[in-house]
């Protein structure tokens, strides 16, 4: 079985599938361009500060150092032994090389969350130069590589502990200055010495590219929805309610109610397919149509004495129903019964259907079936299913004593209740030959008369009605010419 989905999910799942992968695309590079911003501005920042702390320490190393009141806390650098000095008035100052210089600003730097700076050398004086992991390797790479093709340096982000940093690594070429303390390393001029570092904590950019991640997110999504929305009201107002229309009308049209007809105005294919459906149903309606007037040729060709009667019965039928104000669709329903009601006479022998003298209870009994075979000789057909009731019912009586099924009241179903007055009517007022036929006044006070126990009351007083306001006579007729049969019903 195939998988069924409404036309609104279908739509809005295609549509909705294709905007959320574009906008994630879209969203998603817009991103990464944002978040490739912010670490770009980290990273120009890094070597801001590493070139300021390589002017920092040229100058210091220029002026071979710095001295700097020795104030509580502060100690002499352990490795320049014999570096401070003592002024005149006793007052102690501790010699700060380049290296030093730098690992106090970056202390000081540390303390404000800022950055931190830090000297390293794959043969270190100092144990607090060792490298790092990542200023190790990067400390091989610009040996393998020389000082000129690396003095950029190399940058990454790196670990400490939970938290993350960007850490850019340069090299420091040994110069004429720095073998004052490490020529007895083996350092020639020229020699890439050790690296200077800086370390920024990612911190405030990580809480950028977070807020970046919510903005893009909430952006897409709300877009989404927007678009998505204003798609739902579009499909809904030029698609799914034309379509919705034109199916309330097929439902209609299934239902019975052969004047139904679509009504768009949208100015688009859609009203173009009302148009065309329209016309569709016309076309069907009016091929069933000529179906019913042929069936109805057949039963009156087979009848000679009721000539005009399926005509007459339609008329009269559909006076009552419009004096009695009903809906389009049933006093459609009325014309096809009233037109059908007798078709069941197809199928009872000629000796019954033409006898000219009163039908024997056996004869009668065969005849009874007449309205039982037109229910069967319908049913085959969904254009007529709406009236098989009351074509099967038409011969019920409202006490209950009519055929097939005994029905009274209510339980007979209207259509056939005035079936029933519209046939009893012509057959009263249509000669035979073993009778002559009522005079109308005659007949309608034989129908008044039979009011509540042969007829609806209600379909009784319609048709009095619309007897007395003239609904009924058809230009040019009379008694006398009703009885004989010699004017063609004309339209009113």
């Amino acid at each position: 079985m195939a998988f069924r989905m409404a036309l609104t999910r279908k739509f809005l799942t295609t549509v909705g599938t294709t905007v959320l992968v574009t906008l994630g695309i879209l969203f998603f590079f817009m991103y990464e361009q944002s978040k490739e911003a912010i670490y770009n501005l980290v990273d120009r920042q890094s070597t801001a500060l590493l070139q300021q702390v390589l002017i920092t320490r040229a100058w210091i190393s220029e002026h071979e150092g710095i001295y700097l009141r020795q104030s509580p806390g502060m100690e002499p650098n352990p490795y320049l032994p014999g570096s401070g000095i003592t002024d005149k008035e006793g007052r102690k100052y501790v010699f700060h090389n380049p290296a030093l210089a730098i690992r106090k600003l970056s202390e000081y730097a540390d303390r404000q969350g800022l950055y931190r700076f830090h000297l390293a050398s794959l043969r270190p004086l100092n144990p607090a130069n060792t490298p790092t992991p990542f200023e190790a390797q990067a400390l091989r790479q610009f040996e393998l590589s020389g000082y000129n093709a690396s003095k950029r340096g190399i940058a990454g982000i790196v670990q400490e502990g939970s938290n993350s940093a960007y850490q850019r690594v340069i090299p420091l070429v040994v110069e004429k200055s720095c073998l004052v303390c490490h020529l007895r390393q083996g350092y020639r001029l020229g020699d890439i010495r050790g690296s200077l570092s800086v370390t920024i904590p990612l911190h405030e950019a990580e809480r950028q590219i977070g807020k970046a991640r919510i903005l893009y997110a909430s952006a897409a999504f709300g877009i989404m929805a927007v678009v998505m929305g204003t798609l739902y009201l579009l499909l809904r107002r030029m698609v799914l309610k034309p379509v919705a229309h034109l199916h309330t009308v097929a439902s209609k049209l299934s239902a019975g109610n052969y004047n139904a007809r679509a009504a768009l105005a949208t100015g688009d294919e859609l009203e173009n397919l009302g148009a065309a459906f329209n016309s569709m149903t016309d076309q069907i309606i009016n091929g069933y149509q000529s179906g019913l007037k042929t069936l109805a040729a057949a039963v009156e060709a087979r009848d000679s004495y009721t000539r005009g009667h399926i005509d007459r019965v339609a008329r009269y039928a559909l006076g009552i129903a419009r004096e009695m104000g009903l809906a389009p669709e049933i006093i459609t329903k009325v014309e096809i019964a009233a037109i059908l009601h007798d078709i069941g006479k197809i199928g009872i022998p000629d000796a019954i259907l033409r006898k000219e003298g009163p039908l024997s209870p056996e004869e009668f009994g065969i005849m009874q079936a007449h309205s039982l075979k037109g229910m069967e000789i319908i049913s085959t057909s969904s254009f007529f299913s709406s009236v098989m009731d009351a074509i099967l019912h038409h011969h019920e009586f409202y006490d209950g004593s009519g055929y097939p099924g005994g029905l009274r009241g209510e339980e007979i179903p209207l259509v056939a209740r005035i079936i029933t007055v519209a046939d009893s009517f012509d057959a009263m007022t249509t000669d035979r030959p073993y009778r002559r036929g009522l005079d109308w006044k005659t007949a309608l006070e034989e129908i008044v008369a039979a009011k509540g126990s042969q007829f609806d009351p209600l379909v009784v007083d319609a048709f009095v009605q619309g007897m007395k306001k003239g609904n009924f006579v058809v230009r040019g007729e009379t008694d006398a010419s009703r009885r004989t049969g010699d004017v063609e019903p004309a339209a009113q």
